[in-house]
């Protein structure tokens, strides 16, 4: 009798529901549970293990001590003697997790970031269990990623941006680096519906230009405010939306944002409802999508939004060859550019049969590439890749 390989979900940062805790929940939704048998693991309660035990999946609730439980750092940040102690303090979870892996009988642990492969490091390896580690942003952390390099087994970049930089910067493991590609599925967002504009008071012949994600200096929120503040003076009838929120640590970096598009807000031109649930309608919302990252891994939003039928302009940060072509379903912009963030936005809200023409095709692409099944089907294949090796 054939029993499907039992494979250990870790997710670092289950207070969130951002996109890498989302990728993992479309996966655990989705999976075959003939091909593989998900149990999680985390350091804590939350909405992801929330979500999770509604999809009727095990859970192991294993707290973290609090220095190293704090979101966004303590494992990546500080001196060398910081880490001597927050490794001391990490031990005694390790053994216990150990003990776990080998009781329920773990072939492979999943490290949604380089955070999870560093908490996981020791205890997989007093458990003989191999680290995977789903490589998720092209944002080079040196030595620790040198480290994490050394801890894991087997990885899977999220994109073919992501995976070709990781292997310039670590060519001796290159081979152990391979690539599961992104998908979501795309029914709910092709599909029509209602939009958000009476909610929000958007004009129904307004033009409207958004971004969606974390509220984040990574994200390029801040250009994506200075574009609007330019472009609405040559544009009178924009509008701007902002859907998302920031993490506790950016809150102030979220006020500081807000009191730059001040004025365009006392306008009613510049929209902020945080993290909306009905995503389809968001999509429905825009005309154009703005993805201004200064790190990025794939770029997921691209994908949804292509789907409703919104191009985007987006900068060449991880996954911008995949999600966007450039000059055909959008514009691809260099990093940190506000100037050619502002021209090509400008340019296709100046050009309606252009910003339908790249909408179509932006349609087009993101139904033929990025279904779920596909993302789905890959990861899997990655993962029992790495039993085998």
């Amino acid at each position: 009798l054939f029993m499907p390989p039992t494979i250990v979900f870790y997710q670092s940062s289950p207070q969130h529901l951002y996109g890498g805790q989302l990728d993992v929940l479309r996966f655990l939704a989705h999976v075959d549970p003939a091909r593989l048998s998900p149990v999680i693991l985390t350091p804590a309660e939350g909405p992801f293990v929330d979500r999770v035990r509604a999809l009727d999946l095990p859970v192991q609730v294993t707290p973290l001590p609090a220095e190293l439980a704090r979101t966004g750092g303590a494992l990546l940040q500080g001196s060398a003697w910081d880490r001597i102690r927050q490794s001391a303090l990490l031990t005694p979870w390790s053994l216990r997790v150990a003990r776990w892996l080998r009781a329920i009988g773990a072939q492979v642990v999943y490290a949604n970031n380089r955070r999870a492969v560093l908490t996981l490091g020791l205890a997989a390896h007093l458990a003989r269990t191999p680290i995977f580690w789903h490589i998720k942003q092209d944002l080079d952390r040196g030595r620790m990623d040198a480290l994490a390099m050394r801890l894991m087994s087997r990885a899977a970049a999220c994109s073919l941006d992501v995976q070709q930089a990781f292997h310039q910067r670590h060519p001796a493991h290159a081979k152990r680096i391979g690539y599961a590609p992104n998908g979501v599925p795309l029914g709910p967002f092709s599909g029509p519906g209602p939009d958000m504009r009476p909610k929000l008071g958007i004009p129904p012949d307004a033009r409207v230009v958004g971004l969606v994600g974390s509220l984040t200096p990574r994200k390029g929120v801040d250009l994506f405010v200075d574009a609007a503040l330019g472009l609405a003076q040559d544009f009178p009838d924009a509008h701007f939306l902002l859907a998302g929120d920031a993490p506790d640590a950016y809150q102030a970096f979220k006020q500081a944002m807000l009191t730059r598009a001040q004025p365009l807000i006392d306008a009613g031109r510049f929209h902020v409802p945080g993290w909306v649930a009905d995503m389809p309608a968001c999509y429905r919302t825009l005309d154009v999508l703005a993805l201004p990252s200064r790190v990025e891994g794939f770029g997921l939003v691209i994908i949804e939004a292509a789907a409703a039928g919104v191009p985007a302009v987006r900068s060449a940060s991880g996954g911008h060859t995949e999600t966007t072509l450039d000059g055909e379903t959008g514009f691809v912009i260099p990093i940190d550019d506000r100037d050619a963030l502002t021209a090509r936005l400008a340019q296709l809200l100046a050009d309606d049969a252009l910003r339908h023409r790249m909408g179509q095709a932006a349609k087009a692409y993101a139904l033929a590439n990025f279904s779920l099944d596909r993302f789905v089907d890959a990861l899997t294949v990655a993962l029992l890749d790495a039993i085998r090796q």
